[in-house]
């Protein structure tokens, strides 16, 4: 997600790189990255994953879980109205 669409969904603290906010981030190989999940197997992992980021936590370091879950449901804020 970038900054727009964070904006647009009034999810403060998301969308930019910017140290005190929230940042999911992948480091991904271009030449091997692949999705394996299906319809039928939805939860199969993707290939050339090397390191993922969830709220600056790592969750996969040199293409490894690391055992991680940082993870949070996102809702949306709602406008005060006068």
């Amino acid at each position: 997600m970038t900054s727009l669409p964070a904006q647009q969904m009034r999810l403060r603290e998301r969308g930019l790189l910017r140290e005190g906010m929230f940042a999911d981030v992948v480091v991904f190989d271009a030449e091997k990255i692949q999705d394996h999940a299906t319809y039928t197997e939805p939860h199969r992992y993707a290939a050339g994953v090397v390191h993922l980021l969830v709220n600056g936590s790592a969750v996969i370091q040199n293409g490894a879980l690391t055992g991680e879950k940082p993870g949070r449901v996102l809702r949306r804020a709602i406008a005060k109205t006068e």
